[in-house]
């Protein structure tokens, strides 16, 4: 049994229609369950009405599979469940007493949901499937597919507006400096992010702008603070930026981010997509771009459809420092597209609500523009029936199965929700 179908249980007016008491034998009325559950700590449910006895009580509800683990679970003194009006749990085995000294009222959901509810709705969830409604996807009215679709590229992007929200924030307010680093952060992919966002911060943008018309310059300063320069030389090049990066370092009083040099990574990942390279491709982007946040911010989509990453010359014939390839090998540019979708739209996205106050929901449109992104997981939806056209598609369909498909929340899906109500669960 999990928490989570309890909180559905809750949520999905299983229990309306039914004559609820509390484990204290008062009468009670659930007008509103609340908003949630939530996954950002404090109480499941907030805002929720009910009725007990003729006393109605607005606040906060909590659900455990068992009443002690309100114990358990450290919530007896926090201040974050002071608001809790009603305690939902499986099985009352222990009276739980609130934090300002009262038995908290309970509702025992086994007295009013049948365990084979569960199991059911267990057996829907728990597929070996990829995508556990794959066999039923088919059969789903398309309103209830886009309906879902359009929530879930909302969320992906309002997810990454907070981020960049908070990076601004840190960046003292500075849009340049907060996209070098958000910039940086996308290039190294998942693999990176955080190694490359680190190596970001360890030199600011406005000391890089005073190297901008020196790609070598550039590109001592990021491989040097990223450790890449250590050791012995491996080729002249290797040399000479190592040497470059001497002077630089002992000019601006610079020192390599301590313990970064270990945290590259490179198991399960393509040579074109190693660190080096992406160091390579974000040195030639601050290189070429006079000013990187014109060119996020004003470009437009169907110029930017156009452009790829460049690297310098060393790095059309590399992935690693001293170990040469087949040039033929390389000189295949890879499209800015993915981080037009994956950076540039959300960057812009933020920007504009920020200084122009934009809604998001309009500037979406952003996606429309470019192809369907392919991947296993959007290859995995089409195989089911779903036509991709564009990349809101593709986004909002990684948007789904990384929080809810991935995790089995399929009863916080409109899809899913659908498919329990034609079984009969809900």
């Amino acid at each position: 049994m999990k928490e989570y179908h309890l909180q559905m249980a809750w949520k999905l007016a299983i229990l309306a229609g039914k004559a609820l008491v509390t484990t204290q034998g008062d009468v009670l009325e659930i007008i509103y369950p609340g908003h949630g559950p939530s996954n950002e700590g404090g109480p499941d449910f907030t805002m929720a009405k009910i009725k007990i006895k003729e006393t109605l009580w607005v606040g906060s509800v909590e659900v455990h599979v068992q009443s002690s683990l309100w114990y358990g679970h450290g919530h007896a003194g926090d201040p974050k469940y002071d608001n809790v009006i009603l305690h939902v749990v499986w099985e009352h085995n222990k009276d739980v007493l609130g934090n300002h000294g009262d038995v908290l009222p309970c509702l025992q959901l086994k007295d009013y949901v049948p365990p084979t509810w569960l199991e059911d709705i267990a057996q829907k969830i728990v597929s070996q499937q990829l995508i556990p409604c794959a066999s039923y996807f088919r059969d789903i009215p398309d309103f209830i597919v886009t309906a879902q679709l359009d929530v879930m590229l909302v969320e992906r992007i309002e997810s990454r507006v907070q981020r960049i929200e908070q990076l601004y924030e840190t960046c003292a307010s500075n849009w340049d400096e907060c996209l070098h680093r958000f910039i940086a952060h996308y290039m190294g992919k998942k693999t990176n992010n955080m190694a490359m966002e680190e190596l970001a911060k360890s030199i600011p943008l406005q000391l890089i702008c005073k190297h901008r018309s020196s790609l070598e310059d550039i590109e001592a300063l990021l491989f040097g603070q990223g450790g890449f320069l250590d050791g012995e030389e491996m080729d002249d090049y290797h040399l000479n930026l190592k040497r470059r990066y001497a002077y630089l370092s002992h000019k601006y009083g610079l020192t390599p981010v301590y313990g970064l040099k270990n945290q590259w990574q490179y198991k399960s990942v393509r040579p074109a997509g190693f660190p080096e390279r992406c160091i390579a491709k974000w040195s030639y982007l601050l290189y070429s771009q006079e000013r990187l946040l014109h060119w996020v911010v004003d470009e437009e989509m169907n110029t930017l459809i156009h452009q790829f990453h460049d690297v310098g010359d060393y790095w059309k014939t590399h992935y690693r420092f001293g170990s040469g390839q087949d040039k033929r090998s390389l000189l295949k540019y890879t499209s800015v597209i993915d981080l037009c979708i994956n950076a540039i739209i959300p960057f812009r996205i933020t920007y504009k609500r920020v200084t122009e106050q934009l809604d998001i929901s309009p500037q979406l449109a952003f996606y429309e523009v470019f192809k369907p992104e392919k991947n296993t997981i959007t290859a995995s939806f089409q195989a089911m029936g779903y036509v991709c056209f564009s990349a809101r598609d593709t986004q909002a369909l990684l948007q789904l199965y990384n929080n809810y498909c991935n995790y089995r929340k399929c009863l916080s899906c409109k899809i899913g929700h659908f498919i329990f109500k034609q079984e009969g669960l809900l």
